[in-house]
């Protein structure tokens, strides 16, 4: 199944927002945008040693393409990532 990520509709009732704790909830957010941010980090850095011990390999084939599920957005993602492993290289 593919899903856009810009077409995720996770939907709330009234019930939902009225009782949510906002701050609760913002401070969840921090805390996945920081995991994120953290594994992009990793992901980069074992990225960039594995293109270092492996300079004749070719890029990974598409459709092995973690990210294929999301759709375009995926692929877009797939796109950002490799960009980041190639900056310094």
């Amino acid at each position: 199944m593919t899903v856009q990520i810009d077409s995720l509709a996770i939907g709330t009732d009234n019930a939902d927002i009225a009782t949510a704790d906002v701050d609760q909830l913002f401070d969840e957010v921090s805390t996945l945008d920081a995991t994120i941010i953290d594994a992009i980090e990793r992901r980069t850095r074992l990225a960039r040693t594995l293109a270092a011990a492996t300079p004749d390999a070719t890029e990974p084939d598409q459709a092995s393409d973690p990210y294929a599920d999301l759709g375009n957005d995926g692929h877009v993602f797939s796109r950002m990532l490799s960009r980041l492993a190639q900056i310094t290289r």
